[in-house]
């Protein structure tokens, strides 16, 4: 074994601890992770799986960005969540809403977002705009609508925040009212919905002007006051920067150092960086908390969040022909079905995946919580084994065979 390789080994709770290095054991899953970061894929990851609500897996391997010398840690480094967010922003804010009885599953977008009304897009149910199944295009990128509008100035925007500038775009800082004016143009684009499901960041993007308009606040700070905040987590927010979290924890996703710590979402970015589809950061272990809750039917430290049965009717089942529910990723029924899961997962579990290398992943039939964080975007995105070779697949199985 060369000195480089052994010293990755070493990036593991043994680390973590503070007590003596031993040398450790090599598992299929210190293997592969290797493999990744030998290929350039990501320059290291952060594992960490609960079971029966207690850590069983928490392992780090490689740096935060190569050559740092400084090591990711479940509780210290905080990863951009990229998708992610939309299950843990958007697919446990409408359970909760539902439950609340703001909203339900059967309302259209037009329904609670004024700007909708009388457009296609508010035709829509909160069903549809949830499980993907609205035929709208996978990718939506606002820059020649902006450009061709004269909405996107990127020089006129402040150097630092004030008053008349507070929404941040990757350090500068956008007019108020700049954020809310884009999220009402964008619900009276003239797209046509169809039934078919199409994977869409719009959807998404959508939805988080539907929680706005209903709870009367941002999504960020609603988030903040009705789950975050009442769970103690310190370590997830959109913004991070300006919300207490130093750049020097934060796993760096962009090769420019200027956008050290934002949003890598380019669609994010310009909604402020606090966006239904993108925006979310968190560490390992504040994520795994809302795993946790979420593994419990709802219940976390003796408070109920939701009711379990509001978590199996949105989480649990599966919709025909796909590996989706209403807001998470889920196991196939048949071999012809693409999915993440490995054959050990149950049929119950869900989770989520991002496209910056994060995984989020529930199992409450085994007693299980799986969080998996890279920052496979940096230096460079493009083509890599972990994504042309099904990496988060990969990873669910070698963890279902370790437990």
């Amino acid at each position: 074994m060369t000195g480089a390789v052994f010293s990755l080994l070493l990036l593991s709770e043994n680390a973590f601890s503070g007590g003596p290095v031993r040398k450790p054991k090599i598992t299929p899953l210190d293997t592969r992770m290797l493999r990744y970061i030998r290929n350039k894929d990501f320059p290291g990851a952060v594992l960490l799986v609960l079971k029966d609500g207690k850590p069983i897996i928490n392992q780090a391997w490689g740096e935060t960005r190569y050559k740092s010398g400084k090591r990711p840690h479940s509780e210290n480094t905080v990863y951009d969540l990229a998708s992610v967010t939309k299950a843990v922003a958007i697919g446990i804010t409408i359970m909760h809403l539902v439950e609340e009885g703001k909203v339900s599953e059967n309302d259209t977008l037009g329904k609670h977002v004024k700007a909708a009304r009388g457009n296609p897009l508010g035709k829509l149910t909160i069903e549809r705009l949830l499980a993907h199944k609205t035929g709208l295009p996978p990718y939506y990128f606002s820059n020649y609508w902006l450009l061709s509008t004269n909405k996107w100035n990127e020089s006129a925007f402040a150097p630092i925040p004030t008053p008349d500038n507070p929404d941040p775009f990757r350090g500068k800082f956008m007019p108020r009212g700049y954020r809310k004016g884009m999220l009402n143009d964008l619900c009276r684009l003239p797209f046509t919905g169809r039934m078919k499901t199409i994977y869409s960041d719009l959807n998404y993007i959508l939805l988080g002007c539907l929680v706005e308009e209903v709870t009367g606040k941002r999504l960020d700070k609603y988030l903040k006051d009705w789950l975050f905040d009442p769970m103690g987590l310190k370590n997830i927010a959109f913004n991070p920067l300006v919300n207490g979290i130093p750049k020097e924890r934060i796993a760096p996703t962009l090769e420019d150092p200027l956008y050290h710590g934002w949003v890598n979402d380019a669609e994010a970015a310009k909604l402020g960086g606090i966006c239904g589809a993108a925006g979310l950061f968190s560490n390992a272990a504040d994520l795994a908390e809302i795993g946790l809750m979420l593994e419990s039917g709802g219940l976390y430290k003796g408070k109920r969040y939701l009711q379990s049965s509001t978590i199996r009717k949105f989480a649990w089942q599966i919709q025909p022909g796909h590996a989706r529910a209403m807001g998470w990723q889920k196991p196939a029924r048949s071999r012809n079905i693409k999915s993440i899961a490995p054959p050990k997962a149950s049929q119950n579990s869900f989770g989520h995946t991002g496209y910056t290398g994060t995984l989020f992943w529930v199992d409450p039939t085994k007693d299980l919580v799986i969080v998996f964080l890279t920052n496979v975007t940096y230096p460079k995105d493009g083509i890599s084994t972990f994504k042309k070779y099904a990496g988060y697949k990969t990873v669910l199985k070698l963890v279902y065979d370790r437990i």
